[in-house]
C-alpha cells in the first residue's frame, strides 16, 4: 500500500521544491501532486523540477487551500491520502513517515499531525474556545489548524471541504463527528513562514465560520430529529420540557 502526498500551494517558490523532495523520498509515498493556486511566481516549475504532478487549481481565489486539496483527492491515485503544506522550511521525509504510519499500520482513519512550536494566535484565540463550547468532543487537540493530516480516501470523500481556510479545522470536526478511529501524531519541529497580521485576521473569521455552521446544522438536525419522532415515543417528561422550553 503506498500514499499519495498532496501539497496546496500559491506563491511558495522558495520552499515547494524541499516539500516535494522531502514527500518523493518517503517510503511510504509513490504519487506527489502540487496543486497550483495560479501562482505569480516559479512555484508550478520549481514543483515539477522536484519531481511532482502539478495541477492547477479549479477556481481562482485567495485563499483557496479547501478547493487546492478537493482538486488534489479527485487527482489521486491511491487509497491512502496526505495532504502537507507547501511553506514549510525544515520539511524532512521522517514528518511524513510518522504522519503516514498509524494509517499504513490499520491503527487509524485519519491522523492528525501535531508539531513542536508555539500555538499560533487563531489556534489560541478562536479554534480551541469555539471547539470546546460547541464541538467539546474534537477540542483535545494540540493544533486543530495544522495542515498535516493523513487519512484513507473513504474519510475524506465523506467529508466537506471548506473553500478557505476554515477547511482544517472542517475536516477535523467532520472526522471525528463521523465515528472514524482519529489518532494525534507528533511530527517534530515545525518551522514555517508566518503570515502576515490581514491574513490573521481572515483566518480567524473563516475558521470560526466553519465552526459556526457546523454547530448550526448539528442543531437543525437535532431539532428535526426530536420534531420527526412518533407522537407515541414521546415520553410526558419530554413533551413537558418542550412546552416549557417554548414558553420561555
Amino acid at each position: 500500500m503506498r500514499a499519495t502526498v498532496i501539497i496546496p500551494a500559491k506563491n511558495e517558490g522558495p520552499t515547494i521544491a524541499k516539500v516535494v523532495q522531502a514527500a518523493k523520498q518517503s517510503q511510504s509515498v509513490d504519487e506527489v501532486i502540487v496543486v497550483d493556486g495560479h501562482s505569480d511566481d516559479n512555484t508550478t516549475e520549481e514543483a515539477r523540477k522536484a519531481g511532482a504532478k502539478v495541477v492547477m487549481q479549479s477556481k481562482r481565489g485567495y485563499p483557496a487551500k479547501g478547493i487546492a486539496m478537493r482538486d488534489g483527492l479527485r487527482a489521486a491515485r491511491n487509497d491512502v491520502i496526505a495532504y502537507v503544506d507547501a511553506d514549510i522550511v525544515n520539511m524532512e521525509p521522517n514528518m511524513i513517515e510518522q504522519l503516514l504510519e498509524p494509517i499504513m499500520k490499520g491503527e487509524a482513519d485519519f491522523v492528525k499531525g501535531t508539531f513542536e512550536r508555539a500555538g499560533g494566535r487563531v489556534t489560541e484565540l478562536v479554534a480551541k474556545p469555539l471547539l470546546k463550547m460547541f464541538f467539546p468532543e474534537a477540542s483535545g487537540f494540540s493544533q486543530p489548524l495544522g495542515g498535516e493530516i493523513a487519512g484513507r480516501r473513504w474519510v475524506f470523500e465523506q467529508i466537506k471541504f471548506e473553500e478557505n481556510w476554515g477547511v482544517d479545522i472542517g475536516i477535523l470536526i467532520d472526522v471525528v463527528k463521523m465515528g472514524a478511529r482519529v489518532k494525534e501524531v507528533h511530527i517534530g519541529f515545525k518551522d514555517h513562514i508566518m503570515k502576515p497580521l490581514l491574513d490573521l485576521q481572515e483566518m480567524a473569521y473563516q475558521v470560526a465560520e466553519a465552526i459556526i455552521k457546523r454547530a448550526e446544522a448539528e442543531n437543525a438536525l437535532k431539532s428535526v430529529a426530536w420534531i420527526s419522532r412518533p407522537a407515541s415515543k414521546i415520553t410526558h417528561h419530554e413533551g413537558a420540557e418542550a412546552e416549557k422550553q417554548q414558553e420561555n
